[in-house]
């Protein structure tokens, strides 16, 4: 019976181990920034339910492989309630030594423009970068340029002269109900001329961008969005272009179907210290951080290194019957993973 013991008591502390193994990314802690949730406009949730919504939103893929959850309401504004809330969660972290060693950020939608204004305020906060210390962010599909449907839903709740049938439809699906004038929370900080004027400049930490172009609510939304998108986020945003345009693509020189060529709706460049990594041409916006296979992935920023984090996709260049005798560049074995899981496992070394 005691040798029983003793060997439950080892496998307990070994799966503990394996736990706490999980919750890293290339040996750091992870701390997870959520998007935007269309029904905390209607239900404006308490604190304990923001809690629990934010650990449903994760639970696809990411929740196990992180250290801490950031939670936040869609009803504030970013430099409203939105900060209020994560100030204090980053306070939080930085009091328990949660980033001490350094911290990889994740983000999605629009906790990528939540996280960067928060990055921005953290000397005003009183937040020490040697007790906080932030590694690097990974942004799947960014919203850190806004987003056209916002413009739309702000419109469609204000029952502007120009919004029409097909808009009121479109941000219906998005959203799930009829937007009401005036408690659009979030939505106003994400129309992009707001997106593009808050906390931008010199950005000091790497973000590190993954983009698609796939298709949800049965493509609907796809018409009010400026070029390429991922059925809520346009490119210009999710690779972090440094003005706003109808793109094709995050790079010039190849699709987000991995056909190197040559593109000319691509921004000419990209923020400070945002890289491009990984495109997918049929992954959609909640595809990125869930668990959906199947999909082919192209590299646009790959084989480099930033604060430990290293990105080295395995890749394979060869030509397709469909690319017209040019080359197409995947990650290697990529369509037997998710998006997520093939940047947690690449990066996770």
């Amino acid at each position: 019976m005691k040798k029983t013991i003793t060997t439950l008591i080892g496998i307990t502390a070994l799966l503990a181990m394996a736990s706490v193994t999980q919750a890293k990314l290339a040996g750091k802690n992870v701390v997870l920034v959520h998007g935007f949730r269309s029904t905390d406009l209607r239900d404006h949730p308490t604190t304990s339910q923001l809690k629990s919504l934010a650990n449903q939103y994760w639970s696809a893929y990411w929740g196990s492989r992180a250290e801490s959850i950031i939670y936040w309401g869609s009803d504030g504004r970013i430099s409203g309630t939105i900060k209020d809330q994560v100030k204090a969660q980053f306070k939080a972290l930085e009091s328990a030594g949660t980033c001490a060693n350094g911290c990889v950020i994740v983000t999605h939608s629009t906790g990528d423009l939540v996280t960067r204004y928060a990055l921005k305020k953290l000397g005003q906060w009183g937040i020490s970068t040697s007790r906080f210390k932030v590694l690097a962010v990974l942004d799947f599909a960014g919203a850190g340029g806004g987003t056209e449907i916002a413009d739309t839903a702000v419109g469609v709740s204000e029952g502007s002269g120009w919004v029409n049938s097909a808009m009121k439809s479109a941000v219906n699906l998005f959203m799930g109900f009829t937007p009401t004038a005036g408690q659009m929370g979030v939505l106003y900080d994400l129309q992009p001329a707001n997106a593009r004027n808050l906390a931008t400049g010199s950005n000091s930490y790497p973000r590190l961008r993954f983009a698609g172009t796939g298709w949800q609510y049965a493509g609907v939304t796809k018409p009010f969005i400026s070029g390429a998108d991922d059925s809520v986020v346009p490119l210009h945003s999710a690779c972090g272009a440094a003005s706003a345009g109808a793109y094709d693509s995050c790079s010039r020189s190849i699709q987000p179907n991995g056909v190197i060529t040559s593109v000319s709706k691509a921004p000419s460049s990209l923020w400070y210290n945002h890289y491009a990594v990984l495109m997918g041409e049929k992954t959609n916006h909640g595809a990125a951080i869930n668990t959906t296979s199947g999909n082919e992935y192209a590299t646009v920023s790959n084989n480099f290194s930033r604060n430990g984090i290293t990105v080295d996709f395995a890749t394979k260049t060869e030509r397709k019957w469909w690319s017209w005798g040019k080359k197409v560049r995947w990650v290697k074995n990529g369509s037997s993973k998710s998006m997520s899981a093939n940047v947690y496992d690449t990066l996770n070394n």
